[in-house]
């Protein structure tokens, strides 16, 4: 059976604990790594962002004529609030029927298409 002696020299000794920290800081980092991988994998992505944008009836624009269902100037209002948030050209809109609580009465809704960087 063999046993590992400690070096007799102190400057021996000083490279042996030198090693042992380094080999306990490698393994730290391997465990932080570890928490924040798992972390950032429980996070909620961007994919999960709401596209739908909701426009108050009172915004002050008077875009409440066009945002009706069939409107000709609603597609370009409608693609227009959406390129102005970062989105793509909208794909519906019209004025809310369930009220959310993000939402005041006679608000509209406009979907938009995925967000442009």
């Amino acid at each position: 059976m063999s046993t590992i002696t400690m070096p007799a020299t102190p400057a021996a000794k000083l490279d042996v604990l030198a090693y042992d920290r380094r080999r306990i800081f490698r393994w730290v980092l391997f465990l932080l790594s570890g928490i924040l991988a798992a972390t950032a994998l429980s996070l909620p992505s961007r994919a999960a962002e709401s596209r739908t944008l909701i426009i108050p009836s009172n915004d002050g624009y008077g875009f409440e004529e066009c945002l009706k269902a069939g409107s000709q100037c609603g597609i370009i209002v409608a693609d227009a609030w959406c390129k102005a948030h970062g989105f793509g050209a909208s794909k519906s809109f019209g004025p809310e029927t369930a009220g959310t609580a993000d939402s005041a009465p006679g608000s509209f809704l406009v979907t938009c298409g995925d967000r442009v960087d």
